[in-house]
């Protein structure tokens, strides 16, 4: 058996926990990029960061503080807590599709079938004792969707530590920012109570600095896709996503200053992605996380790449005021509402039909998929509205492929790329 298999059976066997599953894997990958690809280890640090602090957090005297969907993390980081990211444990274990399966079933004696496998795998594996962390706080939005919304409540009883809602407003004016920035100031005080700290405004300063940066940079990054060619592959966008857990860490502005680096490398020495780049392609609605290596075969086999997906924007929102404390609760609001996947997905169609107009505008696409997550119904719920409005604007024809992003059982890889290839020669190539 290779490697990862042997540490997939230990976490099957209740030998291995999943955090040290995630860790060894990325040692593993790790040391293979430093024989192989040593010009690429920055891709791989980001994963290291995390995962390592993940697991050190409480030998290193820090709080855990567990969250899901989209929380201020800057202030989870000046209380000297280690936000954890829950949705990082579905991403992680996705490629290995007999945990994410044994998790799935597990979460399945308790809630429905029809809830997301992000979800379904995070209460699973809890479930299962699988973590190998402990929990100190919990935090959670009631967005993205339904099924986070039934999930978090019910982790909360089931973890049973002190928790904080927020109350995600439908509106994004000026009054739910006002809303949420009262929410931020309860989230605060609940903070004070259960760390037993004042809130530090200089250490908060410093991680909105850091998000600044970061989100800065992840601009500049998605600018070099503009050019034609693209001078960054498609499984960078999936990478880019590590932004969710770590935006205000400055690692994660490190991973972007690589990125920045490669990409202006490549257009100064006229590259692409693609060597004879021919299709500019839109992702739309999620990740493929399980799958992510079909971004490298459409590169290879269509001379596709992927240009931009829906998480790859986060919009043009920075704290200016850092000594204004109302105005920086605001704007982490605004922050909050403009986070992957709630910018396009929580709220009226049109935020999504504006996010991928702002795609079609600036990328020059012409190739558009559809790579549905099942789990992902308030999106579906859209995708005609969606689709019609590339066709009539853009005349593209989009692809629908339906997908579990998490659980393999559902489709297999080669099942989707069997659809893909049907797509690009019956219809793109034609």
């Amino acid at each position: 058996m290779s490697e990862v298999k042997d540490l997939e059976q230990m976490v099957l066997d209740g030998e291995m926990t999943i955090t040290e599953f995630a860790c060894a894997k990325v040692d593993g990958s790790l040391e293979r990029m430093k024989e192989r690809h040593p010009e690429m280890l920055w891709t791989m640090e980001i994963q290291k960061f995390m995962w390592d602090s993940y697991r050190d957090a409480k030998k290193n005297g820090k709080k855990l503080c567990f969250f899901g969907g989209s929380v201020p993390t800057e202030i989870i980081a000046a209380f000297d807590c280690l936000g954890f990211y829950m949705d990082t444990i579905p991403f992680r274990l996705s490629t290995n599709p007999n945990l994410t399966s044994k998790y799935i079933d597990e979460a399945e004696k308790y809630v429905s079938a029809s809830m997301c496998g992000l979800d379904k795998v995070e209460l699973g594996a809890w479930l299962s004792g699988a973590y190998g962390m402990e929990p100190d706080l919990f935090v959670y939005n009631s967005v993205p969707c339904d099924s986070s919304r039934v999930a978090y409540p019910a982790m909360e009883k089931i973890i049973g530590v002190p928790a904080f809602s927020f109350d995600h407003p439908f509106r994004r004016d000026e009054r739910g920012a006002e809303y949420l920035a009262d929410q931020i100031e309860d989230f605060i005080e609940f903070m004070e109570e259960h760390t037993g700290n004042k809130l530090d405004w200089d250490k908060l300063k410093y991680y909105m600095e850091n998000a600044n940066r970061n989100f800065e940079l992840q601009k500049k990054c998605a600018d070099l896709r503009k050019h034609k060619p693209c001078p960054l592959p498609g499984r960078l966008l999936v990478l880019n996503g590590t932004t969710n857990a770590v935006a205000c860490y400055p690692e994660m502005g490190d991973l972007y200053e690589g990125e920045l680096e490669a990409g202006q490398m490549m257009i100064d020495l006229g590259m692409g992605a693609c060597p004879d780049e021919k299709y500019r392609v839109a992702m739309l609605q999620n990740m493929i996380w399980g799958h992510a290596k079909i971004m490298d075969w459409m590169e290879k086999a269509y001379n596709a790449v992927a240009v931009m997906d829906a998480f790859g924007f986060q919009g043009d929102i920075y704290y200016e005021h850092l000594d204004d404390r109302r105005d920086c609760l605001k704007t982490m609001g605004r922050k909050m509402q403009n986070n992957p996947m709630i910018h396009g997905a929580s709220g009226p169609s049109r935020y999504h039909l504006e996010l991928v107009e702002k795609i079609f505008e600036e990328y020059d696409p012409n190739v558009s998929m559809f790579l549905g997550h099942v789990g992902c119904k308030h999106t579906w719920a859209s995708s005609k509205i969606i689709t019609d409005m590339i066709q009539d604007k853009y005349g593209l024809p989009t692809l629908f492929v339906d997908l579990d992003a998490i659980d393999g059982r559902y489709k297999s890889g080669d099942e989707i790329k069997d659809q893909i290839s049907e797509y690009f020669e019956t219809v793109v190539m034609k």
